[in-house]
């Protein structure tokens, strides 16, 4: 074991590189411009939004539902942590109502913005009652969390009039590119008419992601990773090459997930399966058992 390379990333650094970039593409569909904004109206010289505007949601099922916006929205709920750092960065603090819990410490400079915010759930509560009486009329976050058993189901919403914007990344069971998040700051940026902002944080972010991609070796061997999370004393939970997201993060980093598919894997099984490298992710949730988790 040590002749791997252990590195410790925090769910935040984790985020931050999913958060340089992501476009949602599946197999044989349209790309995301067309396919996930369905109908906007704006006017290039002045980057603003001409209302209605309408986007695609999808549950983790891969059901499709049509959302339409005949104005920006105003009290939002974000039931997952990037989404609240996304509006917060777009300056859009005073439109959201209510978050969850967070899944690692809030970066520093939207720290204060945050603290500001009611959290309306912990980690994995049912928040549906909550959100449903809160007067919300949008709700944004990740496909797994629109579940009548967590923040409602998209249908469920949209009947009490609440409106669901999905993250593209968040697709379930569909290849992505990591250009998706990308595509979900332009589009957040058109539904609030604050395309300016959007689109500077987007320029910036493809920059960023296309620097990255450029310092990447593609003629070196591929490596082999292993992904790795909340250790419990006897085992870890690994993410698999069934992870969409994962798997194309990995990918543009010239390397192949060792696990087919998610789920516990003890200590011997890691060493078995001979990776490369190993990444262990760490979380608010699990603090009290990342240290020993990266000690073993």
């Amino acid at each position: 074991m040590n002749k791997k390379t252990l590195l410790l990333l925090t769910s935040l650094a984790l985020s931050a590189v999913v958060f340089v970039g992501c476009s949602n593409k599946t197999e044989n569909v349209d790309s995301p411009s067309k396919q996930e904004q369905t109908s906007t109206s704006t006017t290039a010289s002045t980057n603003k939004t001409t209302y209605p505007i309408t986007f695609d949601a999808f549950d983790s099922e891969g059901n499709v539902y049509k959302q339409t916006f005949n104005e920006a929205p105003k009290k939002v709920i974000t039931n997952n942590q990037t989404s609240t750092e996304l509006l917060l960065t777009l300056g859009l603090k005073d439109s959201i109502i209510g978050t969850g819990d967070l899944d690692t410490p809030m970066l520093e400079n939207l720290k204060a913005d945050y603290e500001s915010i009611p959290a309306i759930a912990n980690k994995g509560d049912v928040a549906k009652e909550v959100v449903v009486g809160s007067g919300a009329d949008l709700v944004i976050g990740r496909s797994a969390s629109f579940k009548d058993d967590r923040y409602g189901s998209i249908p469920s919403l949209n009947e009490v009039g609440i409106n669901t914007y999905v993250q593209l990344a968040s697709k379930m069971n569909a290849h992505i590119s990591l250009d998706t998040i990308i595509q979900d700051v332009r589009n957040v940026g058109t539904m609030f008419d604050v395309q300016d902002k959007a689109n500077k944080l987007a320029d910036l972010l493809q920059n960023s992601f296309d620097n990255i991609k450029s310092k990447v070796p593609t003629t070196s061997e591929r490596k082999k990773v292993m992904l790795i999370v909340n250790y419990n004393g006897e085992s870890f939970t690994a993410y698999g090459a069934n992870a969409s997201l994962q798997k194309e993060m990995l990918n543009v980093l010239n390397s192949d997930n060792v696990i087919e598919k998610g789920g516990s894997i003890s200590l011997e099984n890691i060493i078995s399966s001979n990776p490369d490298h190993i990444v262990y992710v760490t979380a608010n949730k699990n603090a009290s058992v990342d240290v020993d988790a990266v000690d073993r």
